[in-house]
């Protein structure tokens, strides 16, 4: 292990995370408890999140430790809830009940412990119906093209649109 490890680690993470952005498959995390720290992360890399009801809390208490996010929190929260709620979740350290979770759009669904697996299968085949293209598509569009500026944002929007539409699923459709 060199002083350089952690880096490397991290870069792995964030490229996992990155392909599964970029990827045609829809991502659903699945949370039967309470997942903090990289977990959250983890969940927030995901398209769409079930969370279970219950005792449970979902967040960044890295402050809490003396240090911070490290495998995207502090990015991808606040695409999902805004900056300032998530600027304030992670200065304080705590973390949201799923009603909380489910009010700041965090999760997408707070369903019972024994639902949370049958939900997100159901949310899977739902969009699983869809052109794994473009789902591919619609999520580059999406993650890479709504943190940028509006005119580059359409420019990637435009890129996509005319990959799919040129396409052969996107013509026969």
């Amino acid at each position: 292990s060199t002083p350089l490890w952690p880096a490397v680690q991290l870069e792995r993470v964030h490229q996992t995370f990155l392909k599964m952005n970029r990827s045609g498959v829809i991502f659903i995390a699945a949370l039967n408890g309470s997942a903090l720290g990289l977990g959250a992360e983890f969940t927030w890399a995901n398209d769409l999140r079930v969370m279970a009801d219950g005792d449970f809390v979902l967040g960044q208490p890295e402050v809490l430790l003396g240090i911070m996010p490290g495998g995207g929190g502090t990015q991808r929260l606040p695409r999902l809830i805004g900056n300032h709620r998530a600027l304030v979740a992670i200065l304080s350290g705590e973390p949201f009940t799923p009603a909380q979770a489910l009010e700041f759009g965090a999760v997408d669904a707070v369903v019972a412990p024994d639902e949370v697996l049958d939900r997100a299968i159901e949310l899977a085949q739902n969009l699983g119906t869809r052109p794994k293209s473009s789902r591919a598509a619609i999520k580059r569009a999406v993650y890479f093209g709504g943190s940028t500026s509006l005119e580059e944002g359409l420019h990637i929007e435009r890129s996509e649109f005319l990959a799919t539409a040129l396409s052969d699923i996107g013509q026969e459709l």
